[in-house]
């Protein structure tokens, strides 16, 4: 069976012209549809619908500018952003879905780093208002409790996805900076869609995403986002070719380029195609329409981690506002676990306390880079049931929550089937959850094995588990069909692949 990646690119503006370079792109061979930013102005949007439909492509409606301003009113007095109960988002109407839906080519609706404004509370409205504009996206209980928060953000997320489908979009999406929220949006209907070669480790991110798609069954999308930091474009037109050649090795059903003003400059009032824009034309070109027997939901991980996302990245100093944006609730040790176990299974070349360049200390100003060695990685809530993790061979419990039922399945797995599971005491099995007196304890339970930690970035642990995570520098993704093998190059930006 062929599951082919759709390859697009993304434009900040929804008018599509014969003479912009965006027209040149649409003609690359491979290229089968767009992800086009758009305004809550039904004539443009139906214009750019037509444009699109007349030559073929569909597309995606994305959705941004709500993020950036305060207020935005129609002639009649709507408010496209402002909810009467003091919270700030996309309020989409009918009309407007039906506007965007009117040619047929609607593939569906997406939220423009939707997972950012939740957990930075419209941290740019913030900032450009000089702190006086501090909305969150979605009601904030007054709780510190994270899981309480946490699950009034799935019932928000929900019945706002829902809410969007029913008045007609397909599908709909978020998109993710940050490697949080997930599984909370699969789960409510929302496709995740991971940013790579942005401030995260572009195969991380995939793992985070990927457990997500894996558990709840959904589509996974990819956006290449050639923005570093505050630098556009702050990516290499070799990076750029390899991030978008591991969306198609990897399984990823839709990738697009943010955006296609990076992959063109302007010279005596002309655009033409740059050396980024040489790379993705490249890249279409070989890859379009290429056969791939597998996507995303036939991936096989091998080591899992298992915990309550609570959105902690490691976020600190302007980034701290509060776990899912409630300043009540702050990360504890919990919350910081699962970040030390990334380090340990990429053998140690990430910093215990993120992998991201996000974090504002010394670790941001380490030379960028896109991969990272990684042995069949897959990430997974505290709901995660067994069918989905029958095929680890190691596995990690950690976080502020693992269901009963979760756990119960673990270690059926580890008895049964000689799963390798790594938790802390208060997740261990009944009479092995006394605290280590060094770096682990180690007990056999059944067929498998338990080993208990209080940390789990110890070179001790690392050792002991070395035989599970594969080979420095590179990355194995296990699938039905087959393994893709990659070695990473010295700068991080590239790989070779291997199988």
């Amino acid at each position: 069976m062929n599951k082919p990646l759709h390859i697009g690119f993304n434009t900040f503006d929804s008018r599509v012209r014969s003479e912009d370079a965006e027209f040149t792109l649409l003609l690359v061979p491979g290229v089968d549809w767009v992800f086009c930013h758009f305004d809550p102005d039904f004539d443009a949007a139906e214009q750019a619908v037509r444009v699109l439909r007349d030559r073929g492509y569909p597309f995606v409606a994305n959705f941004e500018f709500q993020n950036f301003r305060h207020e935005v009113k129609s002639a009649d007095g709507y408010d496209w952003a402002n909810a009467p109960d003091g919270t700030h988002r996309m309020r989409f109407t009918p009309e407007l879905i039906a506007a965007l839906a009117s040619g047929g080519n609607l593939i569906g609706v997406s939220y423009d780093e939707f997972e950012h404004v939740i957990i930075n509370r419209n941290i740019s409205l913030f900032l450009d208002s000089k702190f006086k504009i501090d909305m969150p996206a979605f009601r904030q209980l007054e709780t510190r409790d994270a899981v309480r928060q946490g699950e009034a953000l799935a019932a928000d997320v929900k019945e706002y996805a829902d809410g969007v489908k029913a008045m007609g979009a397909p599908v709909f999406s978020g998109e993710h900076v940050f490697p949080v929220l997930y599984h909370l949006f699969a789960r409510s209907g929302v496709i995740p869609n991971f940013k790579s070669q942005k401030e995260c480790f572009s195969n991380l991110q995939f793992a985070v995403a990927a457990g997500a798609a894996l558990e709840y069954g959904t589509e996974l999308w990819n956006c290449v986002d050639m923005w570093h930091k505050l630098t556009y474009p702050g990516h290499s037109d070799k990076e750029l070719y390899h991030n978008l050649v591991f969306a198609y090795l990897s399984g990823v059903d839709r990738v697009y380029v943010e955006a296609s003003s990076a992959l063109s400059d302007e010279a005596d009032g002309v655009r033409s195609l740059n050396e980024n824009g040489k790379a993705f034309v490249r890249f279409a070109s070989e890859y379009g329409g290429r056969e791939r027997a597998y996507d995303a939901r036939d991936y096989l991980p091998e080591i899992g981690i298992v915990r309550y996302d609570d959105t902690y990245w490691g976020q600190n100093l302007i980034w701290a506002r509060g776990l899912f944006g409630n300043r009540r609730i702050k990360p504890d040790s919990r919350s910081k676990e699962w970040l030390q176990i990334v380090r340990t299974v990429t053998h140690r070349e990430t910093a215990p306390q993120t992998f991201t360049w996000n974090r504002i200390d010394p670790i941001s100003l380490l030379p960028h880079r896109s991969f990272v060695g990684m042995n069949g990685l897959a990430v997974f809530d505290d709901r995660v049931r067994r069918h989905t993790l029958e095929s680890l061979k190691l596995c990690f419990l950690c976080g502020v929550r693992v269901s009963p039922e979760t756990l119960r399945d673990v270690w059926t797995l580890v008895r049964e089937e000689g799963l390798t599971v790594v938790c802390p005491p208060r997740f261990a099995p009944r009479g092995l959850g006394e605290k280590p007196k060094g770096a682990f304890a180690e007990y056999a339970y059944g067929e498998g094995t338990v080993i208990v930690a209080e940390r789990f970035d110890t070179k001790a642990l690392y050792k002991r588990l070395r035989p599970f995570l594969g080979n420095p520098g590179e990355i194995r993704l296990p699938f039905k069909t087959g393994d893709v093998r990659l070695k990473v190059g010295d700068d991080g930006e590239t790989f070779e692949i291997l199988s």
